[in-house]
């Protein structure tokens, strides 16, 4: 078990670092079949291999991700379906990794919102408040012993660092001019308010709630200047597309698992009654954060089929 995990690490990191013009090979050919395959229903992707190989180094920092993602799931040797929880952590930290990168690239944080940033490192900060110090709701599978915790504290790193970047170099005030005091205080009243009990400490539970609409709120100022502007920046566009990507991956995980939130109402009889709108609410938080998204996704779709050289997306 353990040697044939090894075994499959070394060959598929020789593949990835020591033959890197194969898997480069292989990604042109995969992207070609694919833009001949869509063709068959009418879709139309004009993808050159010019145009590809412009965004090889993006290609690159998608390969090194699926590294770790394999390296991390090869040491933990265990997939359940909470490990759903730990990939979309995983995922999400990806997407601010590459904003970080265009900040360091471009020496800039022109596209970033100051205001999502705050709002997501506080919804972490909450998170993070309950999964360190508690257990109810990390994952079941060995990725629950702090790498799932470990991933948020590094993105927590990174998104704290884009935020200083951000209050140093900053553009002017009327890109990102969305109010987000207002859904941050209704984030942390409704988490108040109905919340799971997992933890079995209530304001552990209700930090952990809250994270969840916290998140919501987060992508609203980024979503507001993107839309507006009417472009951004290529990463800028990959960090909305995985942070979507990470909200349907952490929902289809409550999807299942939300029967599991409920909590004891009352005894009825001999039997016992228990209220589901924990569950409900739950589900609710990452609907919310989906559809935020989700008009952002369509503009992005369609852009995909004007594809550019420069690093500024219309949408």
């Amino acid at each position: 078990g353990s040697t044939f995990c090894s075994t499959t690490f070394r060959l598929f990191f020789s593949t990835v670092m020591g033959l890197d013009s194969v898997v480069t090979a292989a990604v042109l050919s995969c992207v070609m079949k694919a833009r001949d395959g869509v063709a068959v229903f009418g879709i139309d992707l004009p993808y050159t291999e010019k145009q590809v190989k412009a965004h090889m180094k993006d290609i690159m920092a998608y390969k090194l991700f699926a590294l770790a993602v394999l390296a991390i799931w090869l040491f933990v040797q265990e997939f359940s379906l909470s490990s759903f929880i730990t990939l979309a952590s995983a995922v999400q930290g990806f997407a601010f990794l590459l904003l970080a990168r265009q900040a360091g690239e471009e020496g800039s944080m022109r596209g970033i919102s100051r205001k999502m940033l705050f709002t997501y490192a506080l919804a972490l900060c909450f998170r993070l408040w309950s999964t360190l110090f508690y257990l109810g709701y990390l994952p079941v599978d060995y990725s629950g012993y702090f790498v799932y915790q470990g991933t948020d504290v590094l993105t927590l790193l990174v998104v704290v660092n884009l935020l200083s970047k951000a209050l140093q170099r900053y553009p002017s005030a009327d890109e990102d001019s969305f109010w987000v005091s207002v859904p941050i205080a209704g984030a942390l009243v409704l988490g108040w308010l109905v919340h799971p009990n997992l933890d079995n400490v209530e304001h552990a539970d209700a930090a952990w709630m809250s994270s969840l609409w916290l998140e919501a709120a987060a992508f609203c100022p980024q979503i507001w200047m993107v839309s507006r502007a009417g472009r951004c920046r290529s990463l800028t566009a990959h960090f909305v597309a995985l942070s979507f990507a990470s909200r349907c991956i952490v929902a289809l995980f409550w999807l299942e698992a939300y029967p599991q939130l409920k909590i004891m109402s009352h005894i009825y009889g001999e039997g016992l009654v228990y209220d589901f709108t924990p569950g409900y609410a739950v589900l609710a938080a990452y609907l919310l954060q989906v559809l935020v998204i989700s008009d952002f996704m369509f503009a992005y779709l369609r852009s995909a089929r004007r594809p550019q050289m420069d690093s500024v997306m219309e949408l």
